[in-house]
């Protein structure tokens, strides 16, 4: 369908077609609503250039945001097989934890005291034993129930069910402005007509704040990461240091980031980058040295200032759902943030506190 299409009507409208609107289309469908996905595709996307780290643990803290983090983290295997059974194919899953690598003695006895609960210290010759791909002189925590998806294949998959479901529109379109009352959700698009639904959930990652008539701000802003990727295999488990991250891939690649650049919605790549974290991913993993660069790419990663996500219902207009400004965590946060989403569409209770991710936090 194409944005000159006549206007359509369904019980909700996402706006946005990276992996927080494709989750929360796929979860509305699934829960017998009929939805239009309103998918522009733009360079930069933050979706497609992640890593797919799962990796709750590696940020202490506690009460409901972290509880939400790690419920978003065991949401996976039961949802990559949903998602296998529905048509979408499989998707890869590695959750043979992750290792934090102290720098230095100081960071390794700051990590030895702040280990959590499902993690453990081990010393250098433990880690050594277990991975011996890393360097890790100063010893690491591993986090044992953390890993990574692979979250190309995940879109891939979202977008193939989507595509056969009966009950999602596609609209291949730019929208420019909502407008939501007490009767509906309006969604006006940049080559004219309008969609309208009962609901409308704004899910367009780094460019929501863009989206005109919205009631209040969207205190959202792309951040620029930049990755490479090796044509090699590093390690079994997940590398996180203090400077990079390396990640490894069935296929035999591993993926290294990142950056975390304010350059507003420039895509674009430097050798600069490039070559930083070409060294950084050497530091953790020695293997890699002489490797030569296969891939460099960026992402806009939609940051908030507490790089928390806004998830909830505006609380002036029950019509319109904020699925946004997930900042570093969109992937480990999609499938939990969909289903909210279907919940909240659906007038049920969501079973998790949202309350940290209010919009109302900011004012």
């Amino acid at each position: 369908m194409t944005a000159s299409a006549k206007p359509a009507t369904a019980d909700v409208t996402v706006v946005g077609g990276g992996v927080i609107g494709l989750a929360a289309a796929y979860a509305c469908v699934s829960a017998g609503l009929t939805v239009i996905l309103v998918d522009d595709r733009r360079p930069g996307e933050a979706s497609p250039a992640a890593a797919g780290m799962l990796a709750p643990t590696l940020e202490s803290g506690g009460g409901p945001a972290h509880r939400f983090a790690l419920a978003a983290r065991d949401r996976y295997p039961g949802y990559l097989s949903e998602l296998e059974a529905a048509g979408g194919g499989r998707v890869s899953l590695n959750r043979d934890g992750i290792l934090e690598l102290a720098a230095g003695e100081a960071e390794a006895a700051r990590l030895r005291t702040a280990v959590m609960p499902d993690a453990v210290w081990l010393e250098p010759a433990d880690v050594a034993a277990l991975e011996p791909g890393c360097s890790a002189p100063f010893g690491a925590v591993l986090h044992a129930h953390d890993g990574a998806v692979d979250n190309v294949a995940l879109i891939a998959a979202l977008r193939r069910i989507l595509t056969a479901l009966p009950g999602v529109t596609h609209v291949s379109a730019s929208a420019v402005a909502v407008r939501v009352t007490d009767s509906d959700a309006q969604v006006r698009l940049a080559a004219g007509g309008a969609l309208s639904a009962g609901h409308v959930v704004v899910a367009a990652g780094a460019w929501a704040a863009g989206l005109a008539g919205l009631p209040r701000a969207i205190p959202v802003e792309p951040v620029r990461g930049q990755m490479i990727g090796f044509a090699a295999a590093s390690t079994r488990y997940v590398l996180y240091g203090s400077h990079s991250y390396a990640v490894p891939r069935p296929d035999g690649r591993t993926i290294v980031g990142s950056t975390m650049e304010h350059v507003g919605f420039d895509p674009g790549t430097t050798m600069g980058a490039r070559d930083r974290i070409a060294a950084a991913a050497v530091e953790l993993c020695p293997a890699l040295a002489g490797v030569p660069v296969a891939e460099h790419w960026s992402g806009l990663r939609p940051m908030t200032a507490d790089l928390l996500p806004i998830l909830g219902v505006d609380p002036l207009l029950p019509r319109l759902i904020y699925a946004c400004g997930h900042s570093r965590n969109g992937i480990l946060m999609a499938a939990l943030t969909g289903d909210c989403v279907a919940a909240l569409v659906a007038g049920r209770a969501t079973g998790h506190d949202l309350a940290p991710f209010a919009i109302s936090r900011f004012g």
